[in-house]
């Protein structure tokens, strides 16, 4: 079998700061170097600490068994998809890296083979079965797909030589295990090209182990136009913030298990890993292409800012089998994403999908392939499949709109729309996701932004500024307390949730409003078919009672590092001027980038920050000659100008204190601020 060896050093280098990632070694450094900032106090969390889960109460209980009157749960058909082609079990379900950190287990989801518990809702329990169906499938002759590696899967296309991938999971040492099932079961056939479908990172980070099983390491990577574009500036200026709400999203901050997390909606759960990137070579740029590739005819067709901003669908020929990449799921998807990310075309993903059909419901189909889901085998289930999904996201945009039209405020909207039955009761709709509430939210502020039109609203008080005001207008906390508490009785807990927010931001230390709170949303959490509301209500009410747990790190992506282009790393440093320490400051910076060939000036003035690429000024303050690694550690305070210096890799005229004044007014972003308290 061709094995995977060790990442090279340096793809495993970190450079730390904004909001990349850390590994755990560098966050207890920061967290050291930043203590006072951090206010690392007793109510903090540590595991030892863990508050016990509350059971379902009885408003949960029948809230939960609703769920069996609504849909139809003799319906088996996805457990008999899941479960086709299966040809061998995980050998991996528990994977470390290469320092013995576990950075994926999937045997913590056994308890889904018990009997549906109170505090799971029954439609969320049933997608998380489906999503621990794992193994080595056959799809169909040539076709091949590893389920329960990673949040995503992974697709191997045998050719006429070797073996294409199509994906690479989220992480080498997820891409490694997968590669070495299929090779367990399968012929020694090299990799001979790899198709990434697009930008998001579970699709590529494993791409570094999948090139250790080519026989050449030029082989072609496939990706959709700008593709390298959108991968690299994907969380660039808003990393922080967005790592900071993944952990609430995906739940990692839970435990797993029946009253903690028990999937992530379209997929198992979430690992961590090396990630690693790589420049594609081969760029889809036409709108539709057929390509021949180690002897299998593929015709792609571009779908641009839907689930992701650079993405595509393919059919393979030789094998009549559709790939729909993300655009299509067992499950509702998100619009708008609840880590925080721009708003998804609703429009344009519909279309998509519709393009898609028209292009290939003349071909022969044998399997739809989506990457987040088992396949949906047939050509009849395949486009129904690929309508109901289209027909979702349109409806979703096409009534929101309408509501908006007629005034309904974006709450108002949330509260109002509801799918037609047929839309509503297919299993490959459901929220588990996406919500319809969130996702028409998302819709109405793609278009008409935050403010619902009421002047009241335009400009209201901040959440700790306002709570302070709602608890002394409702007659103080504790009056606020015996309401909500004979409200929780009534199972009243998004009610609950709203009022007791008030008490906690007034007064943090309120140890009953948040302990109450807490309650509040945990039920909310049970009652959920969404795996990320669930997850999101979950780690508050986690957080509420325990702090934050500063133990757990979020991924490390320091591979993206490498490759950023100069002109996103030049804005990143922009969104990290603090102005008012820079008021009054002015100066300017020539920088050539030794190694890439560039040139550009940064100028400080008015507190802001202008780069101009390809241009350098007459009469600047400090001239800079450095290659980029060099530039992007001085910047990141990883090496400071002397060592620079003395290591020969700068060479630097004028004014060196410019420089570190500079340096000096870079903002350092807390890794893990407050969410649930002020």
């Amino acid at each position: 079998m061709v094995k995977v060896t060790s990442l090279p050093h340096n793809q495993s280098r970190v450079i730390n700061t904004w909001g990349l990632h850390m590994n755990p070694h560098q966050r207890k450094q920061y967290l050291g170097e930043n203590s006072k900032n951090n206010s690392l106090e007793a109510s903090e969390m540590t595991s030892s600490k863990i508050t016990s889960s509350l059971p379902a109460s009885t408003f949960t209980k029948a809230e939960n068994e609703a769920v069996y009157k609504t849909l139809n749960f003799e319906d088996k058909q996805d457990f008999e998809d899941a479960n086709r082609g299966f040809i061998a079990p995980l050998q991996s379900k528990t994977i470390t890296n290469n320092t013995g950190e576990i950075v994926w287990d999937i045997e913590k989801l056994a308890f889904l083979d018990d009997p549906i518990p109170d505090t799971v809702n029954p439609s969320l329990w049933r997608n998380s079965q489906l999503h621990a169906i794992t193994g080595l499938f056959k799809v169909v002759e040539g076709v091949y797909q590893v389920r329960g590696q990673s949040i995503v899967t992974i697709f191997i296309i045998e050719g006429k030589e070797g073996v294409i991938v199509i994906d690479t999971l989220a992480g080498t040492e997820s891409a490694k295990a997968a590669m070495e099932l299929y090779y367990s079961h399968r012929p020694q056939k090299p990799v001979t090209a790899i198709i990434i479908s697009q930008s998001h990172a579970d699709h590529f980070a494993g791409i570094q182990a999948v090139l250790e099983f080519a026989a050449n390491p030029n082989i072609p990577i496939i990706a959709p136009e700008h593709f390298t574009k959108e991968a690299l500036s994907e969380n660039v200026l808003l990393g922080t913030i967005m790592t900071r709400r993944a952990q609430y999203q995906f739940g990692n901050i839970l435990p797993v298990n029946t009253t903690g997390s028990v999937s992530v909606g379209i997929g198992p759960v979430l690992g961590s890993g090396t990630f690693s990137f790589v420049i594609p070579t081969v760029d889809i740029v036409e709108e539709t292409k057929k390509m021949e590739i180690d002897g299998i005819t593929f015709r792609f067709l571009l779908t641009p800012n839907t689930e992701a901003p650079a993405e595509m669908h393919f059919y393979i020929q030789d094998y009549k089998a559709l790939f729909v990449s993300e655009n299509a799921n067992k499950s509702m998807h998100q619009l708008y994403t609840l880590r925080g990310a721009k708003t998804r075309d609703a429009l344009l993903w519909a279309t998509a999908l519709d393009k898609t059909i028209d292009l290939f419901e003349h071909e022969e189909i044998d399997a739809l392939l989506m990457i987040h889901a088992w396949p949906v085998w047939g050509k009849e289930n395949g486009l129904h499949h690929l309508k109901l999904q289209r027909d979702l996201y349109k409806y979703m945009h096409d009534q929101t709109i309408r509501l908006a039209n007629h005034g309904y405020t974006m709450d108002e909207i949330a509260e109002t729309i509801t799918l037609p039955d047929k839309l509503n009761q297919y299993w490959g709709n459901r929220g588990y996701y996406g919500t319809l509430k969130h996702n028409s939210k998302g819709i109405y502020n793609f278009y008409l932004g935050f403010y619902n039109g009421h002047p009241s609203d335009l400009d209201p008080l901040p959440q700790v500024e306002g709570g302070k005001k709602y608890v002394q207008y409702m007659g103080g906390a504790s009056a606020i307390i015996q309401q909500a508490k004979a409200d929780y009785e009534k199972g009243e807990y998004r009610w609950v949730a709203q009022v007791c927010k008030h008490i906690v931001m007034a007064d943090p230390d309120h140890t009953e409003a948040k302990q109450l709170l807490a309650n509040a949303l945990e039920q909310l959490g049970y009652q959920a078919e969404s795996a990320n509301w669930r997850n999101i209500y979950l780690a508050g009410a986690l957080e509420l009672r325990n702090g934050v747990n500063r133990e757990i790190g979020p991924s490390d992506t320091s591979g993206l590092v490498e490759h950023m282009p100069i002109t996103d790393f030049l804005t990143l440093l922009t969104i990290r001027v603090n102005g008012p320490k820079a008021e009054g400051i002015q100066m300017t910076m020539n920088v050539t980038i030794t190694n890439e060939n560039e040139q550009f000036v940064m100028h400080l003035e008015n507190s802001v920050l202008f780069n101009k690429a390809d241009r350098q000024d007459n009469q600047p303050n400090v001239t800079l000659v450095v290659d980029r690694d060099t530039f992007y550690a001085i910047m990141l305070g990883s090496q400071s100008i002397d060592e620079a210096i003395a290591s020969g890799k700068l060479e630097m005229t004028g004014e060196q204190h410019k420089v570190n004044e500079f340096i000096s007014l870079l903002d350092q972003f807390e890794p893990l601020p407050n969410i649930v308290t002020p």
